[in-house]
C-alpha cells in the first residue's frame, strides 16, 4: 500500500459487476497531490474540441435512422468499458460519485482513457489501487493469466483451441480450467444492440443498407460477422453508414487475437469522395509497384475496393479511446478482402481538425524553416487516404500457407509491423503516382514534408502503442540511412535525393516479414527500430505544450 499525503482524498469504492455477473470486492481507490498534478498536465495534452456535422440535407426518417444507430452505439461503448480493463468501470463510476473538483479532472482523465491506465504513457496506472501497468490481456483475459499458461492449456486441450483462440470469445477462468465464453452470451448488451440495429433497418429506405443492418443485428446476436461483412462492401448509394461490432484487435495485448467494440456512425461527403476515386483507380497498380520479390506479387489487389470521404456523427468505444481515429480500412476478414477488396473511409470533420489543433503546431516546432511551406491540410489528407489504401496491399495470407492469416503469424506483433507497413506505403505510392503524372514534382515534396511532420503526431500516441512504434520504426530507419538530419538547431532537414529509396527499403522488410509469416523477423523489426532514443525523446519535450489528440464532444449525437 502506498502512502497517502495529508492532501490525500479518500474515493467512494463501488462494487464491480463484470460481464458474467460476479462481483468483485470493493476496494477503496485513492487520489493524492502528486497524481493530480500529473493528470492535469495530461488532461491538457487533450485539445477539447467539438466534432460538427451537416446533417441537413438528411429526411426525418433519415435523422431517426441516425438517432437510432447512435443509440446502439452507446451499448456498444459500454461493452467496450468492460473489455479496457476488468476494473475501467468501477474506477469511473466511484469517481463519477464524487463532486469534488480533483475528482471531475481524474474522473475526465479516465473517461478518455476508458479506465486507470494511460493509453500515452506505456499503459501506467494513474488513479486507483491495482496492478501498476494494465494487464496485456486487458479485460479479455483473466487478469493473472500469463501468455505461457494459455499456450500450454490450448497445448493440452485441442479441442478447445479454436474456441479459445476465437475473435469473437472472452476467456475466463473456473476452478483450474480455462473455458471460452462467445461475446453475445457474455455482454448482456449484445441482445439490445441487436435489437437496435433491426430497428435501424426498418427506419433505411436504401434497400442495401437495410440488408446490411439486418444482418448485423443477426451477426451481432451469434458472432458471426462474415455475410455482413460482405454486405457492408456491397452498400450502394447510401447516405448513412455505421461501422459497428467487435473489430479491431489492439485491446488483446497478449496475442492480438480478441476483437474489441467499436461503433462510428457517419453520413457521406459526396463532393469529397467523388475527388478520391483516382486512387482507386490505381490500386492494382500500387500492389504490381510493391518493393518486394515477383513471387509474392497478386494479380490483383480486389475488385471491390471502396473510398469514401465521410464526416463523424459519433464514435463509441475503440474508435474514441485515447487516440482518436481519422480513418479506417475494413473489413479486417481476409475472406472478404480476397473476395470484395477493402472499404477505406476518411473522416474528414476528425482529420482537418487534428491538421489543424496538432500537424501544422509540430510542423513548425519540429522541420527546417524552408519546409515549413511545403506542410498542407490536402497532403496530409491524401496521406491518410494511401495509408488505408495500402492495408489492402501485399498478401493476407502467409505465402505458401493459405490456412495461415498473416494477423495470426504475427501474433502481438502484427498491429505494429502492419501499421509500419500501411503508413510507409501511403508514402512510397507517391512514387508511381507522380512517375504516371498524376501528382507534379511540388505535390510530392508536400507528401514527403507532411508525411514526415506527422511521424512526429503519432510518435506521441506512445512507445507502447501500435501506431506510436510503427512510427518509431520509420523515423528511426530514415535517420539511421541519412533521409531525416538533424540540424544544429534541432529541428530536422529532409534529403529528398535518396527519401524514396530508403522508404522502398523499409517497405520491403516490412513487407516480407509480412508475407513469409516471420514472427522472429518481426520482432528483430521492432526491437531495432520501434524504440525511442535519447534524441527523439528531447524533440517530443519540446512539443509538450502542442496537444497530444482530441479530446472529442459530438454535437449532432447530443
Amino acid at each position: 500500500m502506498k502512502k497517502i499525503s495529508a492532501l490525500a482524498i479518500p474515493l467512494l469504492a463501488l462494487i464491480l459487476v463484470a460481464g458474467c455477473g460476479q462481483q468483485q470486492k470493493k476496494e477503496a481507490d485513492v487520489i493524492n497531490a502528486n497524481d493530480h498534478k500529473k493528470v492535469s498536465e495530461r488532461l491538457a495534452m487533450y485539445a477539447d474540441v467539438d466534432i460538427n456535422v451537416d446533417m441537413s440535407m438528411l429526411t426525418d426518417r433519415q435523422r431517426q435512422l441516425v438517432a437510432k444507430l447512435i443509440e446502439a452505439g452507446r451499448l456498444v461503448d459500454d461493452i467496450f468499458w468492460m473489455q479496457s480493463s476488468h476494473d475501467a468501470v468501477a474506477v469511473r463510476d466511484s469517481l463519477a460519485a464524487l463532486q469534488d473538483p480533483t475528482a471531475k479532472d481524474f474522473y475526465k482523465y479516465v473517461r478518455i482513457n476508458y479506465g486507470p491506465y494511460d493509453r500515452i504513457f506505456e499503459s501506467e496506472r494513474f488513479v486507483g489501487e491495482g496492478p501498476a501497468r494494465k494487464p496485456a490481456g486487458a479485460g479479455l483475459y483473466p487478469p493473472d493469466m500469463t501468455k505461457e499458461e494459455f499456450e500450454a492449456w490450448v497445448k493440452a486441450h485441442p479441442d478447445q483451441k479454436d474456441a479459445l483462440e476465437s475473435q469473437y470469445t472472452v476467456v475466463l477462468r473456473e476452478g483450474d480450467q480455462l473455458l471460452a465464453m462467445p461475446y453475445h452470451e457474455f455482454y448482456p448488451q449484445a441482445a439490445k444492440i441487436a435489437e437496435l440495429l433491426v430497428q435501424a433497418s426498418e427506419l433505411a429506405d436504401n434497400p442495401s443498407l437495410k440488408k446490411y443492418l439486418l444482418l448485423r443485428a443477426g451477426a451481432i446476436a451469434n458472432d458471426d460477422y462474415y455475410e455482413s461483412d460482405m454486405a457492408w462492401m456491397d452498400l450502394k448509394d447510401n447516405d448513412i453508414d455505421v461501422v459497428i461490432g467487435p473489430i479491431e484487435n489492439y485491446e488483446d495485448g497478449l496475442f492480438n487475437y480478441k476483437t474489441a467494440f467499436e461503433c462510428a456512425v457517419v453520413v457521406k461527403d459526396p463532393i469529397g469522395t467523388k475527388e478520391l476515386q483516382m486512387y482507386k483507380e490505381h490500386i492494382d497498380a500500387f500492389e504490381q509497384a510493391l518493393p518486394i520479390d515477383a513471387k509474392y506479387r497478386r494479380k490483383s489487389a480486389g475488385s471491390g475496393n471502396v473510398l469514401e470521404v465521410v464526416n463523424i456523427v459519433y464514435f463509441g468505444g475503440d474508435f474514441q479511446a485515447g487516440i482518436k481515429t481519422i480513418a479506417a480500412s475494413l473489413p479486417n476478414d481476409p475472406r472478404v478482402t480476397e473476395k470484395k477488396g477493402g472499404k477505406k473511409q476518411m473522416y474528414k470533420n476528425m482529420m482537418e481538425a487534428k491538421f489543424e489543433k496538432i500537424v501544422k503546431p509540430i510542423a513548425e516546432r519540429v522541420l527546417e524553416p524552408g519546409l515549413i511551406e511545403f506542410v498542407d491540410k490536402r497532403a496530409f489528407t491524401s496521406f491518410v487516404t494511401l495509408h488505408e489504401v495500402s492495408h489492402t496491399l501485399g498478401r493476407p495470407y502467409v505465402y505458401g500457407n493459405d490456412k495461415l492469416s498473416v494477423r495470426k503469424g504475427m501474433k502481438e506483433r502484427y498491429s505494429t509491423i502492419e501499421e509500419c507497413k500501411a503508413d510507409i506505403l501511403g508514402l512510397y505510392n507517391n512514387k508511381l503516382l507522380h512517375a504516371q503524372g498524376v501528382i507534379d514534382d511540388n505535390r510530392q515534396i508536400r507528401s514527403i514534408v507532411t508525411y514526415v511532420a506527422g511521424l512526429f503526431r503519432s510518435l506521441r500516441f506512445g512507445a507502447e502503442e501500435a501506431h506510436g512504434q510503427a512510427n518509431l520504426m520509420q523515423l528511426n530507419w530514415f535517420l539511421e540511412n541519412g533521409s531525416l538530419v538533424k540540424s544544429p538547431d534541432g529541428t530536422y532537414g529532409i534529403n529528398f535525393d535518396n527519401f524514396m529509396d530508403v522508404a522502398a527499403a523499409l517497405a520491403h522488410a516490412v513487407l516480407t516479414v509480412e508475407i513469409e509469416g516471420d514472427y522472429d523477423g518481426a520482432g528483430e523489426l521492432i526491437e531495432k527500430y520501434g524504440k525511442m532514443t535519447p534524441d527523439i525523446d528531447t524533440v517530443i519535450k519540446k512539443l509538450v505544450d502542442i496537444p497530444r489528440d482530441l479530446n472529442t464532444r459530438y454535437t449532432a449525437a447530443e
